[in-house]
């Protein structure tokens, strides 16, 4: 998904096409949703606001044009139809509107993170991170894996975008696949490729700011005022993240078994520090602005500056040691990634206060009311609609609070915390049975030419993904209640 860029790529910079069909299709989506009649439970703008809500998705989804445009587009269409552009709620006296996503905290915690995750691959310091730590494993596949898993948990402490860090991680692999000898579209190829692409994205989701979900998170607690916390954030999903990553790494190797063994020499990570050169000044500044930064979010209860605050303070430490420079700033994230979660933020506010929310949770809650009694029976059902969703919101980020939302008050009334309801979205949110569901293993077909992997292969290792973030989910339960977070 392009949206999901933090970085530019130059294998993205195409000409965008319109698709003219597809903008057929979601203009006559939301005209079917503006003129049935009116729901039980919506007021005449709420359904308008719906109807713009539905087929701005068509135009996400299909990618009809560039995904910020896109949510300037509905914007513009949420206040023609009487949405004031920024208000204060008069019972809640919460912020909403059509701009407010970019006056949530959750937005400004984007911007500056994803400035971090530049300045780590702008230095090489995320570099040097993943070629020292594959020097230390054993070159076999368990071994490569292993490393990859290593690798992308470490990076995501710094860089939340999976997207750069499948671009820091994805030509790594290839280039050993490539120094292994092993074919191309071969099952050792197509086993480390689409694993390490796994380990770019997944091991994120163990940190509140580990991918570009948290952001999304942090807005929908913010909208239901729910408090969230790192450490809250961290008992909740870390265990479980990492359960997930090691059932991956495990049944992929034991289900997808490559066609002979192989042993990577230690001289090619090697080889790649020593050209990195000894490390520089730009590194240890970015390395200590990171470290320190997750230090303040990691006591925010102490001191109560937000997130966002910390990350403004370190982008102009970095700008101050020479790190940014000013055509950084213009070309060193994705602005078209910043507009379109302006326009999902902005939802977040927007849905609850037209009771869009409750509308749905009228739908929803009396088919999963029965299962409150039985967590993992209701996460997983909660799982699965998750994974559905994906073929019709390949950005995860659409789906997350419509199906979040709507649920939070009923499930957390019968004892399921709001952080458990999250999780079941979360550890599910990146399935990949076809390449448009998942744009980090696009990226990784364009990036080794369409030779790492072919599409079956991709379908299978996808199977196994989502079965093992349905037992991850089953698993983690009983980890909360040990700790005593879910009776």
């Amino acid at each position: 998904m392009s949206t999901s860029v933090a970085a530019p790529q130059p294998a993205l910079a195409a000409k965008h096409q319109v698709k003219w069909g597809w903008l057929g299709v979601a203009i006559a989506v939301g005209l079917a949703v503006a003129f049935i009649p009116t729901p039980a439970g919506l007021t005449r703008t709420a359904q308008l606001v719906l109807a713009i809500i539905a087929g701005t998705v068509v135009l996400w989804a299909a990618e009809v044009m560039n995904n910020g445009i896109a949510s300037l587009l509905m914007m513009a269409l949420l206040m023609t139809v009487g949405v004031r552009p920024l208000l204060t709620v008069p019972d809640s006296g919460d912020i909403s509107g059509a701009l407010s996503g970019f006056s949530d905290g959750a937005w400004w915690t984007l911007l500056v993170v994803v400035y971090y995750g530049f300045a780590m691959k702008k230095t090489g310091l995320a570099e040097r991170i993943a070629y020292y730590i594959l020097s230390l494993f054993p070159g076999t596949y368990a071994g490569i894996l292993s490393a990859f898993f290593l690798i992308g948990l470490l990076l995501s402490l710094g860089i939340p975008s999976m997207t750069v860090r499948t671009a820091i991680m994805a030509p790594i692999a290839w280039s050993l696949v490539q120094t292994l000898g092993l074919p191309p579209r071969s099952r050792g190829s197509a086993l480390i490729m689409i694993t390490v692409i796994e380990m770019a994205v997944v091991p994120g989701l163990a940190w509140e700011l580990g991918s570009l979900n948290g952001p999304v998170v942090v807005s929908m607690f913010a909208a239901k005022k729910i408090p969230l916390t790192w450490l809250g954030y961290a008992q909740f999903m870390t265990v479980p993240t990492l359960i997930l990553c090691g059932l991956i790494l495990v049944a992929n190797l034991a289900l997808f078994k490559p066609e002979a063994p192989v042993r990577a020499d230690r001289k090619f990570a090697l080889g790649k520090l020593h050209a990195l050169g000894s490390f520089k000044r730009a590194e240890a500044i970015t390395g200590l602005v990171v470290l320190i930064s997750i230090g303040f979010w990691i006591t925010a209860s102490v001191h109560h500056l937000p997130t966002f605050v910390v990350g403004m303070f370190g982008l102009a430490i970095l700008t101050l040691a020479g790190i940014f420079q000013d055509q950084d700033i213009g070309t060193g994230i994705s602005w078209t990634l910043m507009l379109f979660l302006g326009g999902i933020f902005s939802l977040t506010h927007i849905i609850p206060q037209y009771k869009i929310t409750n509308w749905i949770a009228g739908i929803m809650v009396p088919r999963v009311a029965p299962l409150i009694g039985s967590p993992v029976a209701l996460l997983s059902v909660v799982g699965v609609m998750m994974l559905a969703m994906r073929f019709i919101d390949p950005t995860a980020f659409i789906a997350m609070p419509l199906i979040w939302t709507p649920l939070v008050d009923a499930v957390s009334g019968g004892g399921i915390p709001p952080l458990a309801l999250a999780a079941a979205v979360l550890l599910t949110s990146a399935p990949f049975w076809l390449l448009y569901m998942n744009f980090w293993m696009a990226m990784g077909d364009g990036m080794t030419g369409k030779q790492g992997y072919t599409k079956g292969q991709l379908a299978y290792l996808g199977t196994i993904y989502a079965i093992a973030s349905l037992i991850a989910l089953a698993v983690a339960v009983f980890y909360w209640r040990v700790l005593g977070l879910m009776h």
